[in-house]
This record gives C-alpha cells, sequence and structure tokens, in this order.
C-alpha cells in the first residue's frame, strides 16, 4: 500500500510539473507575441479574443501545475484540493470551448483569421517562409500600410541569362489562408490526439490527486487516533 501511495504521490508531482512546464512555455510565448505586436495597446480594450483565451488557459495550467507540484510534495491537503478545484475548472474551460465552436459553428478560417491579426509579424513571416504564402488573404493586405514586405513574402526565381545564372525576386501572390487551412486539416488526426492526450493528462493527474488527498487524509486521522490511544494509556 506503501508504495501505491508514493506512486501516486510521485505521478501528481511529475504530472503537475509537466502541467506547469507547459502553462509556462504557453505563457511566455504569448508574452513575447504581445510585446513585439502593435495590438498590445488594444489589450484593455476587449477586442483580442484570441489572446485572452491563450492567456487564461496558459495561466490556468501554469497556476494549477505549480499548485500541485507545491501540494504532492508537501503533502498539504489545501493545496491539492485547491488544485483539485483549478483542476476540474481547467478541464471543464477545455470542453466547454470545444462546445461552444461546434455550436457557434465557427469555422477554421474564422479562427486562424483571429489568431493572425492578433500575432506579431515575426510568427506571420515564420508562417509566410514555411508555406510559400504572402499575408492572409494576399499581398493585397500590404497596400494600406507603410512597412517594407518582409522577404518572406518574396520566392527566388532563377534565370540562365548569357551563361549566366541569374536570381529574381517574385512576389508571392498566394495568400496564407487556404495553405493554413489545408495544413490543418490534413493533420487533423495529429492536433486532435495532441489535445485529447492533453485531456487525457489533465484527468489522470485529477483521478491521482483524489486518491493522495484521501491517502492524507486517512494517514492524519491514523496518527490522531494513535496520538489519542497513546496518551490514554499514558494516564492509566
Amino acid at each position: 500500500m506503501t508504495r501505491t501511495n508514493s506512486f501516486a504521490r510521485h505521478s501528481v508531482c511529475f504530472l503537475s510539473f509537466i502541467t506547469w512546464l507547459l502553462g509556462g512555455v504557453v505563457l511566455g510565448t504569448m508574452m513575447w507575441v504581445l510585446a513585439t505586436t502593435p495590438t498590445v495597446k488594444h489589450f484593455f480594450s476587449g477586442t483580442l479574443v484570441f489572446t485572452y483565451i491563450v492567456l487564461s488557459v496558459g495561466s490556468l495550467l501554469f497556476i494549477n501545475g505549480i499548485l500541485g507540484w507545491i501540494g504532492s510534495y508537501k503533502r498539504g491537503t489545501c493545496l491539492m484540493k485547491f488544485y483539485l478545484i483549478l483542476s476540474v475548472i481547467t478541464i471543464s474551460a477545455e470542453v466547454g470551448g470545444i462546445v461552444a465552436l461546434n455550436v457557434l459553428r465557427m469555422k477554421m478560417t474564422d479562427v486562424l483569421s483571429t489568431a493572425w491579426g492578433e500575432v506579431n509579424q515575426m510568427t506571420k513571416n515564420v508562417v509566410q517562409e514555411h508555406f510559400d504564402c504572402c499575408g492572409f488573404l494576399g499581398p493585397q493586405e500590404f497596400v494600406d500600410t507603410t512597412d517594407p514586405i518582409d522577404d518572406s513574402c518574396y520566392y527566388t526565381v532563377k534565370s540562365d541569362d548569357d551563361n549566366s545564372v541569374v536570381q529574381t525576386k517574385t512576389l508571392n501572390r498566394m495568400g496564407c489562408k487556404e495553405k493554413l487551412v489545408d495544413w490543418f486539416y490534413s493533420n487533423k488526426i495529429i492536433w486532435i490526439a495532441s489535445l485529447g492526450g492533453l485531456l487525457l493528462l489533465q484527468v489522470a493527474v485529477v483521478l491521482f490527486a483524489v486518491y493522495v488527498i484521501n491517502q492524507i487524509k486517512r494517514a492524519r486521522r491514523s496518527n490522531t487516533s494513535s496520538f489519542n490511544d497513546v496518551h490514554y494509556h499514558t494516564r492509566l
């Protein structure tokens, strides 16, 4: 039984550390995006839906992970209960978000369009370079801006001229919208499996946490009972 208790407690500690690390990565990435994009000035306007959702999920994972990590290590019932409540809230929020997307019938293009408008230019450049595209709908997005178009929007064309190779840069007319949608649908199994794995990880942590809390309570009742018995026999 002691080995089972030790395994459950160490499992909660390890899985909580993974959750905390994942939340830290999400928060750190979103903070970097906010710090390097002009949309940061609209943070308190209530219009950055994608940013708010990512920050909320990252914060829940980060706080939840650190509570479970410390609570399982210190064997604190209060921290473990708080950790259990936050775990249930996090799972409910994730499942509720998926259901809401289906109920509202939001298309993948709507989600990607919202995310594209809130990420920084460096992220867009990486996407443009990887998928050989320019802008979300095309290079016409840059008509109303004075900023130069990044090199990721261009592709190199080689041509032979008088026994010499000439390389010219040509603006890519294809937008990233269709390519991103195609990529998400073609890799649907991967990201659905990732989301399922995250939910499975959280459910496993909840089950282990419930077991650890019950074992801590039982151990404390046993210690209290033993102390009372010793105190009673001493008085006799």
